[in-house]
This record gives structure tokens, sequence and C-alpha cells, in this order.
């Protein structure tokens, strides 16, 4: 199953919504939180996470709002995620615990190697995808 969190599917989103005004304009987390219906605070940890990967920026004051750093060309969807989970994306364990070494049947669990493997070709995938790329998939 792919795990993805809260946190890195709203990250994705905001994201988006930034790359949407690459260049134009400031984007309040007000809009975003109003437009999607995610809680204030929840963004505001969210871009806090961003800025301290050094994905978004933010500026100050009535008028302020955030923005990427980078084009929506050259940012890449690995880094958005990675700011957020260092776990593998995919997994087959229930318990979660396979791709921590800390289950017995680890060393030869059919499963978990396929998945591990596909957890690898899901990473590379996603490494060479740049937001803008992700924007346009149908």
């Amino acid at each position: 199953m792919i795990r993805f969190s809260r946190r890195e599917d709203y990250a994705v989103i905001l994201i988006t919504k930034l790359a949407q005004n690459y260049n134009k304009r400031l984007v309040p987390l007000t809009e975003v939180s109003k437009e999607y219906n995610i809680s204030i605070l929840f963004l505001r940890n969210l871009a806090s996470d961003l800025r301290n990967s050094g994905i978004i920026k933010a500026v100050e004051g009535k008028n302020g709002g955030y923005f990427l750093q980078k084009d929506p060309k050259k940012l890449l969807m690995k880094d958005v995620l990675s700011a957020f989970s260092k776990e593998p994306l995919l997994e087959c364990c229930p318990a979660g615990i396979t791709h921590k070494g800390i289950c017995p049947k680890s060393g030869f669990c059919q499963p978990g190697f396929i998945w591990r493997r596909l957890n690898k070709d899901f990473i590379e995938k996603i490494s060479n995808l740049s937001i803008d790329q992700f924007m346009k998939y149908e």
C-alpha cells in the first residue's frame, strides 16, 4: 500500500498551489486553507517544515504570503516528500516493521522483498519528476 501521510498529501497540495502562482503572486495560507478545507494551523506547521527544507519562503505582512524558492520545473517531487518522510513510501507489512529490520521474517520475506523493490523503483521515478511535470499528469 502507498503510505502517504496527511502531511505529505497536504504539502503536495500547498506546493502545487504555490507552483500555479510561481512568479505571479504570493499565496497566503488562509487562501489555501479555505480552498482545500485544511486547518490553518496544520498549514502553518507544514509551511514551517518546507521553509526549513529551503523549498518555500515567506513574506510577512498584510500583503504577505508564500512562494517557491525554485522554479517548479527544477523542484523535484522527492525533495518535497523527503521534507516529511525518511521511511519507505511502499511497504507490505501491516505492522509497519519490515523496513526497520526488526521483523523476524525480514531476511526471507518474499512480499517484503517485492515491496522494497517497488519502493526503490517508485523513488527512482519521483527522483526525476518535477513539480511542473507532476501538475501536467492526467
